[in-house]
C-alpha cells in the first residue's frame, strides 16, 4: 500500500522535526543547508511552491514568461534571470529544476526550445516534472534526458495554490532517483506520495486522480442545479452532502467558492477539462472505456465552447445553472 509519509526506503537518512513549520510534528529528514532550487514557471501552482520554499529560507533562481509574476517571485527574495537556460546554468552541478507549466509541450518548449534548459544543464542534475501530462510524454522525456545523464523524478501535483503556498499540496512521486531529493518534497508539499521506481507512474496516479476529481466536480454542478430546481436552499443542501455519503472535497470546495462569490480563478476550468482528455485517452490506452469520464469530458468541452476557458472550475456550476435556465445562485 502507498504511504505519504516517510521516505523510499533505500534512503536511510534519518527524520527530524524542523522548528518553525506550520505543523510541528511533521516529520522531515535533515537538510543543511537548504540547496538552490531552480523553478521555470511560477504560475498559481508554481508560486505556491516557491512562496512555500522562500518562507522556508530556501534560495531560488527563477524564470517565467509574465513580467508580473517575475516581479512577484523577485519580491519573494528570488533571483529572477531571463531564460530557462539560465536558471539551469545558475544551479549547482547536483541541482533541481522544478517546471511548473501547463501542458506536455510547453515542457519541451522549456527543456528543448530556445534557450531551454537542457541546453545549460549538467549530468547529475535532475529535473522534477511537477504539471499532469500524458505517461507517454513523461517517459520520452526522461529517455530524452537520461542520454545526457540528467535525471527526472516524475512529480505531479495537486492541492491548488493556497495548499502549495502553505506546503500542505500532494505530490505523486515516482523515478529511481526520487530518494535522492526526499527532504526537499518533504518541505514543499505534505503528503508526499512515494509510488516507487517507474517513471510514469505518478502521470498515471495524476490522471486517475483527476478523471475522478473531474467526474464529481460534474456531478456536483448537476446535482446542486436539481436541488435549485427543486427549490432547495443551496447552502444547506451543500452541507448537508459535505457531512454525509455523497461528501467529494472537490465538490465541497468548489461548490463552496461559488456560494461565497468568489470570482478569483484558483485551478483555471482549461487544466481540469485538459487533465479529464488526457485520462480519458489514457484509459482508452489501456483498454479501458470510462463512460462517466467520456460524460464528464463533454460537460467540460462544452464549457469551455461557452467561454468559460479562463474562470475557475468552479464555473461548472454556473454553467450546470445556465443550461437549465437558471439565472444565479441564490446562497
Amino acid at each position: 500500500m502507498t504511504q505519504p509519509v516517510s521516505a523510499p526506503k533505500h534512503n536511510h537518512a534519518g527524520a527530524n522535526t524542523l522548528q518553525g513549520d506550520a505543523d510541528p510534528s511533521r516529520q522531515w529528514l535533515p537538510l543543511n543547508p537548504l540547496p538552490t532550487l531552480g523553478f521555470v514557471g511560477v504560475g498559481n501552482m508554481g508560486m505556491g511552491m516557491l512562496t512555500r520554499w522562500r518562507s522556508l529560507g530556501g534560495p531560488a533562481v527563477v524564470f517565467d514568461m509574465d513580467s508580473v509574476r517575475m516581479g512577484q517571485a523577485k519580491d519573494l527574495g528570488a533571483a529572477t534571470v531571463g531564460d530557462a537556460a539560465a536558471v539551469a546554468a545558475a544551479l549547482p552541478s547536483q541541482g533541481l529544476l522544478v517546471i511548473c507549466v501547463v501542458n506536455g509541450d510547453d515542457c519541451r518548449d522549456v527543456l528543448w526550445g530556445p534557450q531551454g534548459a537542457v541546453s545549460a544543464m549538467q549530468a547529475g542534475q535532475t529535473v522534477l516534472l511537477t504539471p499532469t501530462l500524458s505517461p507517454d510524454d513523461v517517459c520520452d522525456f526522461a529517455k530524452q534526458l537520461a542520454v545526457q545523464g540528467i535525471h527526472l523524478i516524475d512529480s505531479p501535483m495537486s492541492g491548488g495554490p493556497v495548499r502549495a503556498g502553505q506546503g500542505l499540496m500532494s505530490l505523486m512521486v515516482a523515478g529511481p532517483t526520487r530518494a535522492d531529493w526526499w527532504a526537499v518534497l518533504q518541505r514543499l508539499a505534505d503528503p508526499v506520495f512515494d509510488l516507487g521506481d517507474n517513471v510514469g507512474d505518478g502521470a498515471k496516479t495524476k490522471l486517475v486522480n483527476n478523471l475522478l476529481a473531474g467526474i464529481n466536480l460534474v456531478a456536483a454542478a448537476q446535482v446542486m442545479t436539481m436541488a435549485q430546481k427543486m427549490a432547495l436552499d443551496p447552502a444547506r443542501t451543500l452541507a448537508v452532502m459535505a457531512r454525509s455519503s455523497a461528501q467529494s472535497w472537490i465538490a465541497s470546495d468548489r461548490i463552496q467558492r461559488v456560494l461565497d462569490g468568489d470570482p478569483v480563478p484558483q485551478a483555471h476550468m482549461g487544466l481540469l477539462a485538459k487533465d479529464t482528455r488526457l485520462a480519458v485517452a489514457a484509459g482508452h490506452a489501456a483498454g479501458v472505456e470510462s463512460a462517466l469520464g467520456l460524460l464528464a469530458e463533454a460537460a467540460f468541452a462544452e464549457a469551455m465552447a461557452q467561454g468559460y476557458a479562463q474562470s475557475d472550475d468552479s464555473a461548472m456550476w454556473p454553467f450546470m445553472q445556465t443550461l437549465a435556465g437558471l439565472k444565479g445562485t441564490q446562497s
